[in-house]
């Protein structure tokens, strides 16, 4: 179980830095907007990836803390961080990268 822990507290690290980082450069988007006609096109893409990052953040944090509580739902729960990392997945896959 506490390898399970460590997982999911890495699942919560990569999540929330990843999250950060792209909020950071929504933010610089946002101010340059309307100079670069440009970045205002890739804002809604921008806009879902942070999402994506985010919602893998707040998974990984409900796996951590059902397993931490040993809530009944917990091996539910820790399958949740699957979601935002196959949207992710996708995400990238449709970029064509």
């Amino acid at each position: 179980m506490k390898y399970l822990q460590i997982l999911n507290g890495a699942v919560i690290v990569t999540g929330a830095a990843m999250a950060i980082n792209l909020a950071v450069v929504c933010l610089l988007y946002n101010v340059h907007a309307t100079s670069e006609p440009r970045l205002a096109g890739d804002l809604p893409r921008l806009y879902a990836l942070t999402g994506l990052f985010t919602g893998l953040g707040i998974a990984g944090a409900a796996a951590f803390l059902a397993h931490r509580r040993a809530w009944p739902a917990r091996w539910l729960l820790q399958a949740l961080p699957l979601a935002p990392i196959a949207g992710i997945a996708l995400f990238l896959a449709g970029l064509g990268v």
